[in-house]
């Protein structure tokens, strides 16, 4: 039988690889450089959709039953839970659970008194004029000494969302902070547990069988990490508790993160919603470093709108041990990566996605 049109040969495969493990032996400036990615991608649309694949990438080869353990091995994916916390309030907006154009203040009376009233919508855009705490340095002390997390309250309290601090509404300023209150609103709308509506209405229906939403230290077992300096020595595992990812974290395979920004464009969403998802307001300024050439940021989602160098989006996070990046190019066929790092290079891991995403998409 001939090949899927979609499929890889094997020489398309010895080159990607070669390219994507020449970015990672390059010079890094991160203080936590990566060993080893992970990457997986996918190529095609609905049944012709060839199978994810997935390469475990080192300047030296890893081959065998090393490289099956790192392949399906699940990592935090940070601040990709922002796009998946984003997809499940569209779910609930496609129901009309959710007005995302209404006063956010109905779900959320933790913004009763701030002197701009903000919709969800603009919640999910980081430009609701709410403050972050990733600048703080109580933040950072607190995570690098192993502390117990703040509870929800105590991050708003301490960044003075009740007394109106942040920037000005409407302009784009990223706060994890808004995505804590995204998560709560999810729960008062959703009518469960933040776990349970995100396997109701994301992981389940992409067909996410690793995803979870973590809670406890011992929830870190056997994930995907490198070494972290935050911790010195100290395997990030036994140092980190995920409830410092304010607004929940996830974790999943690097397959599984490819399959959601894949999933995300093929009748998950009604086709209205999907477009308002990807309408990408520009966030203003170069992003130095980075592949990004007109960044902008949809719902829970970040979207290049450069022609040339897109179109493509998705998402990327970070923290101690790892960094994941997943993004989507669209075109006549398709193209998903996602790329885990044990290292801490946002930039790395989003121009290895991006290499991968330029090699394959309209490829036939």
């Amino acid at each position: 039988m001939g090949r899927n049109k979609n499929e890889m040969a094997e020489t398309e495969l010895d080159l990607l690889s070669a390219a994507l493990t020449g970015l990672l032996g390059e010079q890094s400036a991160s203080p936590a450089p990566a060993g080893t990615a992970i990457v997986a991608f996918l190529r095609g649309r609905g049944a012709d959709a060839e199978p994810v694949r997935t390469l475990v990438l080192r300047p030296k080869p890893v081959r065998g039953a090393a490289a099956a353990d790192l392949a399906g091995r699940r990592a935090l994916v940070y601040s990709l839970t922002k796009t998946i916390l984003a997809a499940a309030v569209l779910r609930l907006a496609a129901r009309g659970v959710i007005d995302l154009d209404g006063p956010a203040e109905r779900w959320l009376p933790e913004l009763a008194g701030r002197p701009d009233p903000v919709s969800v919508a603009q919640i999910l855009t980081h430009r609701a004029g709410l403050p972050d705490y990733g600048g703080r340095a109580d933040y950072h002390a607190a995570v690098a000494a192993g502390a117990e997390p703040w509870s929800g309250d105590e991050f708003l309290a301490r960044c003075g969302v009740a007394q109106g601090e942040g920037p000005p509404a409407g302009r784009f300023a990223y706060s994890n902070i808004g995505y804590l209150l995204i998560a709560r609103l999810l729960e008062r709308a959703g009518g469960a547990p933040l776990a349970e509506l995100l396997a109701r209405e994301v992981f389940g229906p992409l067909g996410l069988s690793s995803a979870s939403l973590l809670h406890d230290r011992a929830d870190l077992a056997g994930l995907f990490f490198g070494p972290s300096p935050t911790f010195g020595g100290a395997p990030v595992e036994k140092a980190y508790h995920p409830g410092w990812v304010s607004h929940g974290v996830v974790a999943m395979t690097a397959a599984d993160a490819c399959r959601l920004v894949h999933g995300l464009t093929e009748d998950y969403l009604p086709e209205a919603l999907l477009r308002r998802m990807l309408d990408g307001l520009p966030v203003g300024g170069p992003m130095g470093g980075r592949p990004w050439v007109e960044p902008s940021y949809g719902l829970g989602m970040m979207v290049e709108l450069d022609p040339v160098a897109g179109p493509y989006w998705g998402h990327t996070g970070g923290g101690p041990g790892v960094t994941p990046a997943a993004f989507h190019a669209p075109g006549p066929v398709p193209v998903s990566v996602a790329v885990f790092l044990d290292g801490e290079d946002g930039n790395l891991a989003e121009w290895m996605a991006v290499e991968v995403l330029h090699r394959l998409r309209g490829v036939r």
